[in-house]
């Protein structure tokens, strides 16, 4: 056995969905490790003091972006594995798990670039869409539990 896809092979219809886990973790990581010299080079944020909010500030968008991400993304991990595991159907488990991709790299692209209202804007948009694709994706799997 060289690794799961080959143990489950019902599994490999969701090779994409796995793709996008990889690259959500990968891009969360990369975040994370960015926070520091976003956030701290300038000195518009100090170490473990809270964090001072100013939306004009790259600083505080690098650091809530990441906050976001590592917020969001073990929900959507448990969606997607419940729905692999409940056997969904893959086409809607792939597909939304690109979109959710999609709109999670334009959410993390409004916010780090500052753009739009900072709520109704496009970055807001952006956001949902990932809560509704993480919904659809865990409404799939408890139905296909059912």
């Amino acid at each position: 056995m060289e690794n799961l896809f080959e143990a489950i092979p019902y599994i490999n219809a969701y090779k994409p969905t796995f793709l996008v886990l990889g690259a959500l973790a990968l891009v969360v990581l990369i975040q994370s490790f960015l926070t520091a010299p976003l956030a701290f080079a300038k000195e518009e944020q100090t170490p473990v003091m809270p964090l001072q909010f100013d939306h004009s500030k790259l600083s505080f968008r690098a650091i809530r972006t990441y906050q976001n991400s590592a917020e969001s993304f073990p929900a959507f991990l448990a969606a997607v594995l419940v729905a692999v595991a409940a056997g969904a159907s893959p086409l809607v488990v792939n597909s939304i798990s690109g979109i959710y991709l999609l709109a999670r790299i334009l959410f993390w692209a409004f916010y780090y670039g500052g753009i739009g209202r900072i709520a109704g804007g496009p970055r807001t948009i952006a956001f949902v869409t990932c809560l509704l694709a993480n919904i659809v994706i865990a409404v799939a799997g408890l139905i296909s539990l059912v």
